[in-house]
């Protein structure tokens, strides 16, 4: 009988980032990704549009339109607009469901537990049963494959646009971990300050994003230009120039840095154990800021592991989430487990 009832719940994941939001059902997979912004009229307070189509918004919105993004730095920022944005975001699979679902929530490994707790709370508001945690990285090593119950170490780096961070994980737990809070978003508003302090241009967030992404590999020489798009500093006209492509390579690599000192400090703090392991299996690179062409052989040298970029990096953690979610049982000890 309760196996029968079991049926008649829903189990989810929510990976919560501070760019997209991607939801996970168990026995369906993947069923949703959403740019994780909400369009609210300020005055009247109706949510006009969420995820892409509020996303697109960004720049052409009436003075009473507010864009809001729920969550930052990799967490909740803030529970009333993230409430909000989950309901409409989750409504298609909560509303199949006849029995309150179980509700996983991914969240960074530095996570503060006020804001755990609040996480928590914001799941059960949503109507929940049961609401668990996991690691961001735990669940993006689960997700690319690791074997993380082996008593030998792996290691797994993060990236995401609000927080990076690295873990070393044995035994099915996330033995230790770092982060750094200058992650994607900061990586492109730097090359936006860059670009506005040496050449008077002013660009998007997108055409920022693009030329990290799409015109630059870490790495190799870049001989010629790249032609960006923007409008002038001082008379806000549309402009246009060419830009040293070695120059702007050379500026992303000297951000990287901060990833090079990132695993530094981590295996200053790990056993001597679990170092030889990392020497022996090198580090994983998940998440979107994996995607950065060359990132895992520019890596290799700097800190003399080897390093190599999972399959699919972005979706790693919601892939973890749904292995997670098949063997719940299996896996509840390495959970912030919480039920009500």
């Amino acid at each position: 009988m309760l196996r029968y009832l079991d049926k008649l719940s829903t189990t989810i994941a929510v990976d919560i980032g501070t760019d997209t939001v991607r939801v996970w059902e168990k026995g369906k997979g993947l069923v949703g990704e959403h740019p994780s912004f909400l369009a609210v009229d300020s005055r009247s307070k109706r949510i006009l549009a969420h995820g892409k189509d509020a996303y697109e918004m960004r720049g052409r919105v009436a003075a009473n339109v507010s864009l809001l993004r729920p969550f930052q730095k990799g967490q909740l920022w803030d529970i009333k607009i993230a409430q909000a944005f989950l309901r409409v975001v989750l409504h298609s699979v909560l509303k199949k469901s006849f029995f309150s679902p179980t509700i996983l929530f991914s969240i960074p490994a530095s996570m503060q537990p006020a804001i755990e707790e609040e996480t928590i709370q914001l799941g059960y508001s949503l109507g929940a049963k049961e609401v668990l945690t996991v690691a961001q990285p735990l669940a993006a090593a689960i997700g690319a494959g690791m074997p993380i119950v082996d008593s030998s170490g792996g290691f797994i780096m993060q990236l995401g646009a609000g927080i990076n961070e690295v873990g070393v994980i044995s035994l099915g737990t996330l033995v230790e971990s770092e982060k750094s809070f200058e992650a994607g978003d900061d990586f492109e508003q730097a090359l936006q300050g860059y670009l506005q302090k040496n050449h008077q241009i002013l660009v998007s967030r997108d055409t920022a994003r693009m030329l990290i992404h799409n015109l630059v590999s870490l790495g190799k020489s870049h001989p010629g230009t790249v032609l960006v798009t923007g409008k002038d500093e001082k008379t806000a006209a549309p402009k246009e120039l060419q830009i040293s492509a070695e120059k702007l390579k050379l500026f992303v690599e000297e951000r990287t840095q901060i990833l090079v000192q990132l695993v530094k400090k981590l295996l200053s703090k790990v056993p001597a154990e679990l170092t030889v392991d990392v020497v022996d299996k090198g580090l994983l690179l998940s998440g979107g800021g994996a995607l950065l062409s060359g990132l895992d052989s520019y890596l290799v040298p700097k800190l003399g592991i080897p390093i190599s970029v999972v399959d699919d990096p972005e979706k790693a953690v919601i892939r973890g989430m749904g292995v997670i979610m098949d063997h719940l049982d299996e896996f509840r000890r390495s959970l912030g487990y919480r039920k009500g």
